[in-house]
């Protein structure tokens, strides 16, 4: 019976002290909150990335500016179509006629506004392409089709399925007029919600628009400047043969192979979660930073608390309390502080990160491990900071603490 009633002179004493439990339990949370919250969007982009890997044939290469990384982010986002290029008509050819190759498909990424009436999207990534992109990476279609190989002349355009619910507030929107960077095209094909923000596409399908090169060219001064080429090889097992014969041949259009890069498409992806695996131990860092701030709050105000009490602690030796109920009860006070403030921390990032990913298509992922730290972590914490406050507390001498109030 000595634990509960530990635990139950704990209780009191926090709740006696509710601004001074709060404030100080506040730097748990705030620790706790921010390396909960990168676990589990860490967790949605490895699960997010893995997903894709699991997906993605051996017979997809990447051709790709030496500018765009294939270590970072930028492989799989959005980001990188700021990047410069380098690649162009004559590369998309070269590609097209290796061996073994069964389609080339150019991705030229556009920024801009895309309009229908007075919605407006703002920042939309165009993704000019031809009639192979489906096949490439594997898109389904909601309604509609994609445009053929007969009809790039055509101002045409093929929307994700979330930008065309959000601009035409419909998914069935074949025939609909909107306008991008100016321009009006026709709405033939809505592409299926595929939930990858982090893609093999370098743009998040869901919320891109898709039209043909020879109308993507007209935006920028009639120059082909593509930014990457998915090749789809015809047999998975000459692969790396054509990943060496692409090399080669490409070598041919560019100074040295130093301006351009093929990748498997399982290599980006592989290095892009080891990638964010450094990122995510980095913040880490810098998280677990604030809660040892936290800790040295919590181990000052035990400290505190220690001088506050003493006669408290006087009586309760000299009625019979041992060194090991006063440990416990200073030590249980700390712990309750930072398992309650890891506890709350925890619900408010899986508050945070389930926002975030209905806002980027994200899964919320809830694996043992994230629960392990977010509440490990504090308890640790709890214990190192608050176990030099608790044998203080043991170590008093009843006699002089009754004294000392006398």
């Amino acid at each position: 019976m000595i634990f509960p009633v530990s635990f139950n002179l704990a209780i009191g004493s926090l709740r006696a002290h509710r601004t001074r439990t709060f404030l100080t339990t506040l730097g748990v949370v705030i620790g706790v909150f921010i390396i909960a919250l990168i676990l589990i969007l860490s967790g949605g982009l490895h699960a997010s990335i893995s997903h894709q890997t699991a997906r993605l044939d051996d017979n997809v290469l990447l051709i790709r500016s030496a500018g765009d990384s294939t270590t970072g982010m930028e492989a799989f986002s959005p980001l990188r179509v700021a990047n410069a290029t380098t690649l162009n008509e004559r590369d998309l050819a070269i590609a097209s006629k290796v061996s073994g190759v069964r389609n080339a498909t150019p991705m030229m990424f556009l920024g801009g506004a895309v309009k229908n009436g007075e919605q407006s999207y703002e920042n939309i990534t165009t993704v000019a392409t031809n009639h192979t992109l489906p096949d490439a990476l594997q898109l389904e279609m909601v309604s509609g089709a994609w445009f053929s190989e007969n009809e790039t002349g055509r101002n045409y355009a093929i929307l994700g399925e979330k930008l065309a619910t959000g601009l035409l507030e419909t998914n069935q929107a074949m025939g609909q007029t909107i306008s991008i960077k100016g321009q009006d095209f026709t709405v033939i094909g809505i592409i299926k919600t595929a939930n990858q923000p982090i893609s093999l596409a370098g743009v998040d399908v869901d919320k891109a628009a898709f039209i043909s090169m020879p109308n993507g060219a007209k935006f920028s001064g009639n120059k082909t400047e593509i930014g990457q080429i998915i090749v789809r090889t015809a047999d998975d097992s000459q692969s790396e043969k054509i990943k060496k014969d692409l090399t080669a041949q490409l070598r041919e259009n560019h100074l040295d192979d130093s301006e351009f890069a093929v990748r498997a498409a399982h290599e980006v992806a592989s290095a892009t979660a080891g990638w964010l695996s450094t990122i995510t131990f980095a913040a880490l860092i810098f998280a677990g930073i604030s809660l040892l701030v936290g800790g040295i709050g919590i181990m000052n105000i035990m400290l505190v608390s220690v001088a506050e009490r003493t006669r408290e602690i006087g009586i309760r030796k000299a009625v019979g309390a041992t060194k090991r109920q006063i440990l416990e009860q200073f030590l249980l006070e700390a712990l309750l502080m930072t398992l309650g403030g890891g506890i709350i921390g925890l619900a408010f990032a899986y508050g945070a990160s389930y926002l975030i990913a209905l806002q980027f298509s994200l899964p919320l992922v809830f694996n043992w491990w994230i629960f392990a730290t977010a509440l490990g972590v504090p308890l640790a914490v709890g214990l190192t900071f608050g176990l030099w406050p608790a044998a203080r507390a043991a170590r008093q001498d009843p006699i002089v603490a009754l004294k000392q109030y006398h």
